[in-house]
């Protein structure tokens, strides 16, 4: 639909809005018509639509906007393919790197400061 193109507001009748700003016409309407706002309920597709509550469900069933819905894997379907995956081989030995890496004697300390050295501070 064009976002020029007029639709009729559903609180009252006389107001024709723009699709464009129908969204913000329908908030400020439906405070100005709180009776009629009662009679009316939302569509849980598209927030632009609203019907008589009575005839909500009809209108559930029939929507433009309604997705259809997807439902949730198979239990069994999923048992079969987590049995079927197998990790690969493991290629790393971390016990082997870590006896390549250690040294015979530590890395010097660089700084060479011992505690003697440090200066005191004065009270």
């Amino acid at each position: 639909m064009e976002p020029d193109a007029l639709v009729q507001c559903p609180y009252d009748r006389s107001h024709q809005v723009r699709v464009s700003r129908l969204p913000y016409h329908l908030v400020r309407c439906q405070q100005n018509n709180p009776q009629v706002s009662r009679t009316l309920a939302t569509c849980p597709f598209n927030a632009r639509h609203r019907v008589p509550r009575a005839l909500l469900r009809a209108h559930v069933t029939s929507c433009p906007d309604k997705l259809p819905l997807e439902l949730p894997p198979d239990p069994e379907d999923m048992a079969k393919t987590a049995h079927a995956w197998q990790p690969p081989p493991c290629q790393e030995d971390w016990d082997a790197e870590l006896s390549e890496l250690e040294l015979e004697e530590p890395p010097p300390f660089i700084l060479q400061v011992t505690k003697g050295d440090l200066p005191v501070p004065c009270h």
